[in-house]
């Protein structure tokens, strides 16, 4: 290579570094107009809602790892806002970073015993051969699911680690696009398939909240029923986004269904370890799907089940296997949760949500037919600020049932589409479902924006056709 060649390659080596430099500068730049704009009140308010769009900048442009910008953000949190430590790091105090690590763990024995790479033979042999097929077959089984598994992480685990087994049995690798598409379809509707069944913890808040503040009651089949037709051709849209936005390298798997049986034969009966894994996994998912009667956290199962399965003799899993899991991942969604909480307990909140009602008074009253999809634009808007699902519905759904009962609106139309909005993502920082599914490594947030920005249209365009029309023959008015 000649003197002029490596210069050349010197400064090609160069360009994804200055790139980063440039949008940590950008993302530093937003942070300073923030704080100069009088937007709260008070100066800890300003420092606070600084760091906060400087926090969520940089996990929009990724600089820097996303684990590195939320322990920064709550650095910042601390430092320069005052925020005492205790709050400014109380995302790390909620189960929900470590449930996480217990996730991946589990996801780590399946993988690494086999255990996953069987159960997708024997799908495929069920299933058939065709990538399309299996992709619709998963995205049916994703929302059967719900209503067995009533966590988006447990059920997020259960499907990546059955589609994981499916991608290797084709043969390929992460960067796929066969992996990234089944991943990141598995990943998405485990959140989005839970805020249309009262099963996910976000979706069962909203109905408290919505009985509790708005005084109406929420029936489960009405529930349902809402959002069947949604679901239903949320599902076909996104099957056909996802071949779209990943073209399959492989339409059938060569072999097929004997090639399957073939791979099993060679891998001959359960091993030890493949039989104490899958008496974890399923222990696990039994505990998951009966929480409704023994009350045990779902968090605390999978934290015990992951630990378990670390263990000599009686777990599945080898030393070095503990080293696979994604940490980084863990930390970053426990800062994303105390972004929300600070957001949650400052006067930032006060001042999005005036803004928000201010804004929504005239257009509710004047859009009738466009409400809901109106609705589920403001809801995203807050989601981008609350990234934890919960944080978002505990602080803003109490607000918008006053609002409906003082403007008279209903406050079960609102509330539903509002509970429904939190299945609206962009960012992975969004939902600790999304951030399960990325520490696996097949999908990347450039990949999770495209597709979240196409199924936030479709789903804008669903609620603009079927609310006006199809909620108000179940009783679902606006007023």
């Amino acid at each position: 290579m000649s003197e002029a060649q490596a210069i050349v390659a010197d400064r090609s080596k160069m360009k994804p570094d200055t790139k980063r430099f440039l949008y940590l500068l950008i993302c530093i730049a937003v942070a300073v107009v923030t704080y100069a704009l009088p937007l709260t009140p008070t100066e800890g308010g300003r420092r606070a809602l600084s760091v906060t769009i400087f926090v969520i900048a940089m996990f929009i442009a990724e600089p820097v790892p996303l684990g590195v910008t939320g322990l920064l953000g709550c650095w910042l949190y601390w430092v320069w806002a005052g925020i005492p430590v205790a709050k400014a790091f109380s995302g790390f105090h909620s189960d929900t970073p470590w449930f996480i690590l217990g996730v991946l763990l589990l996801g780590i024995m399946a993988e690494s015993t086999g255990l996953a790479k069987r159960i997708a033979y024997n799908m495929v042999c069920r299933l058939g051969s065709s990538y399309t097929s299996i992709l619709a077959g998963m995205m049916v089984l994703n929302l059967l699911l719900t209503f067995i598994i009533p966590s988006g992480l447990a059920k997020t685990l259960v499907l990546c680690t059955i589609s994981i087994g499916l991608i290797q049995s084709y043969g390929l690798s992460k960067e796929s696009n066969i992996g990234r598409g089944l991943i990141l379809a598995m990943t998405y509707q485990s959140g989005l398939f839970d805020k249309v069944i009262l099963a996910g913890a976000a979706t069962i808040l909203s109905r408290g909240l919505i009985e509790s503040v708005g005084h109406v009651k929420v029936s489960y089949g009405l529930w349902l029923l809402a959002y069947l037709p949604i679901t239903l051709l949320t599902i076909l849209a996104s099957w056909w986004i996802i071949l779209k936005l990943f073209p399959p390298e492989k339409k059938t798997l060569e072999g097929g269904q004997e090639y399957c049986r073939a791979e099993l034969t060679k891998m001959g009966p359960m091993s030890a370890r493949e039989i104490k894994a899958t008496i974890i996994m399923s222990l696990a998912t039994v505990l998951w799907a009966t929480d409704y009667w023994h009350h045990i956290n779902a968090s605390i199962i999978g934290v015990v089940a992951g630990l378990f399965a670390c263990l000599p003799v009686v777990g599945a899993m080898k030393k070095d296997d503990f080293a696979k899991a994604n940490f980084p991942i863990v930390v970053f969604i426990g800062a994303a949760m105390c972004l929300g909480n600070v957001m949650a307990d400052t006067e930032i909140l006060k001042t999005l949500t005036a803004a928000l009602f201010r804004w929504m008074t005239p257009v509710l009253h004047s859009a009738s037919m466009a409400a809901g999809m109106l609705l589920y634009w403001y809801a995203n808007l807050f989601h981008l600020f609350l990234a934890n699902e919960p944080s978002m519905i505990s602080a803003t759904m109490p607000a918008l049932m006053q609002f409906a009962i003082k403007d008279g609106f209903n406050p079960l139309t609102l509330g539903m589409l509002w509970g429904y909005a939190a299945g609206g993502k962009v960012f992975v920082y969004q939902s600790a479902v999304l951030a399960v599914g990325y520490a696996f490594g097949y999908f990347t947030t450039k990949d999770l924006f495209k597709f979240g920005l196409a199924i936030f249209f479709v789903e804008s365009f669903l609620l603009l056709v079927i609310v006006p029309w199809y909620w108000p023959l179940l009783g679902l008015t606006f007023r």
